[in-house]
């Protein structure tokens, strides 16, 4: 067996490095990575070759090598790592290579393919596979559409997002106003209703609005988190420099920009929908073209793969939500958001918590759990404050104004309220919050039936005040009848009682 048979056995069916085998067959490293790549990039196994006859191995493997056999063959491996020399470039390292003995000699154009042909080899690309379902890339195209301002006439350039999904390239795009967290989350959002499903992951380029540090962990923009829990998608960036990783969305960018951007470039939109309705009948058309190489097209691999494999959507939409940075709790136990002041329970005092700001909620979260909830307000300085965040004496001073202590009476009775009304019917009523405490506090000793009972009959004697009260309730006169029949006292008969008969003496 040759050197070749045994190379690529070597390197396609033993774990030996390329130097451990170039040492055990006396060839160069450089050859074996070669052989290594060729096969790779031609997808071949040891178990796909073995089989074959050395010519054909050969054929497979040297095939270029070959035709280079009656002149002298370069050291391409030097001349890589030369030509990465800034100012060098193939014309100079070709005259050279040549100047030595230009007889045996390539040709320059000979030498170029040669050493491309070479380089080829060496960068192979691998090949992503994907499971049905499993992932949809995002990213923004670079070239951005336009619409124009009826009033300025202004040509105002949209953002391009685009998505597709990893096995069917089924593409899904949408203009938003910008590339903000907002506008990143709506087309996001829109993306997963376009597909009805959810996919295990979502690549997106590291732009601002998806990821806030990138790297090797990189942090995920926290609202673009939230995004993705309520979905139950994983958010798995591209690694930066790194195309490959995104190569599915940058294709799919560079279709939209083909048969949607293209097509539109002499039509003439007025808002943001206007263009959003034409891409969306130019998608249905780019997800029907049919494969050059393969049978179908987008959309029939899409419902034959994609589709089925999808997660369900939960029933409601996510709604955007802005996080704010984390704050400390101050004493008054209220945090500021945009300017008005939301409550949380006291206990929190000196507690970091972070606020999530809904279209028309406040939710305050510490330690990843919701302690309070609040609905938004534009009022700037104004407070929200919820009485089961406040510790038991500011609650019960919060209780002390003259709106809560006529609510407080209306449960007891009217003629409470009555009287209630009549302490707080002056020039300030917060001169009569003394007297509404003293009338609660004759509801506890005594009961509230007994109040309102002497409320009737304070009222009947016009004298609607918290003394009255005290000794009617002191006294129990409020328990006698008061009608004119009973008040009227019957006097017991005796000898100083003169009768009618007595003044008739004289008739």
């Amino acid at each position: 067996m040759n050197k070749l048979h045994d190379a690529v056995r070597m390197a396609l069916a033993t774990s030996l490095s390329d130097r451990a085998i170039a040492a055990a067959l006396a060839m160069s490293k450089t050859t074996v990575r070669r052989y290594r790549s060729i096969a790779a990039v031609k997808q071949l196994s040891w178990a796909d070759l073995c089989a074959l006859t050395p010519q054909a191995l050969e054929a497979q493997f040297n095939a270029a090598a070959g035709r280079l056999t009656t002149k002298r063959v370069p050291d391409f491996a030097t001349l890589h790592t030369e030509i990465e020399t800034k100012g060098v470039t193939l014309q100079l390292l070709w005259e050279e290579y040549r100047a030595p003995s230009p007889d045996d000699a390539l040709s320059y154009s000979q030498f170029t393919h040669h050493y491309r042909a070479w380089a080829h080899c060496m960068h192979p690309v691998m090949r992503q596979h994907h499971r049905p379902g499993e992932k949809a890339f995002v990213d923004y195209s670079g070239k951005r559409p336009v619409w124009r301002d009826r009033t300025t006439g202004r040509d105002i350039p949209a953002e391009l997002f685009v998505g597709a999904l990893g096995v069917s390239s089924y593409v899904f795009a949408i203009c938003t106003a910008s590339q903000s967290i907002p506008d990143w989350i709506h087309a996001s959002v829109k993306m997963l209703e376009f597909y009805g499903g959810v996919p295990e992951i979502i690549v997106p380029d590291n732009l601002k609005s998806a990821v806030e540090k990138p790297g090797r962990s990189p942090k995920i923009q926290r609202t673009y988190l939230d995004f993705a829990r309520h979905y139950a998608v994983a958010i798995i960036p591209a690694r930066v420099y790194r195309p490959q990783d995104k190569a599915k969305a940058e294709q799919s960018v560079q279709m939209a920009q083909r048969w949607i951007l293209a097509c539109m470039r002499h039509e003439t939109f007025f808002s943001l929908a206007d263009l959003n309705t034409r891409i969306a009948e130019l998608l249905k058309a780019l997800n029907r073209r049919p494969y050059k190489r393969l049978p179908g097209c987008r959309r029939s691999r899409f419902e034959e793969l994609d589709q089925p494999a999808l997660h369900p959507l939960p029933t409601v939409s996510y709604e955007f939500a802005e996080w704010v940075a984390r704050q400390k709790v101050p004493n008054d136990y209220h945090v500021n958001v945009r300017g008005h002041f939301y409550s949380v329970p006291h206990v929190l005092i000196d507690r970091r918590v972070e606020v999530r700001i809904t279209r028309s909620t406040v939710e305050i979260f510490c330690d990843q759990v919701r302690v309070a909830t609040h609905v938004l307000s534009d009022v700037r300085g104004g407070y929200s404050t919820l009485p089961e965040h406040q510790p038991e004496a500011h609650r019960a001073q919060a209780g002390r104004t003259p709106e809560r202590q006529l609510a407080w009476a209306a449960t007891v009775g009217p003629n409470t309220t009555a009287v209630m009304r009549s302490l707080f019917d002056r020039r300030l009523p917060a001169l009569g919050l003394p007297a509404a405490d003293k009338m609660r506090r004759l509801a506890t000793q005594y009961g509230v039936e007994e109040l309102e009972a002497a409320a009737r009959r304070a009222v009947e004697i016009k004298s609607l005040t918290v003394t009255t009260l005290t000794a009617l309730l002191r006294t129990g006169l409020h328990k006698r009848r008061t009608d004119s029949t009973s008040s009227s006292r019957s006097l017991p008969l005796h000898d100083n009682v003169r009768g009618p008969a007595y003044y008739g003496k004289g008739d």
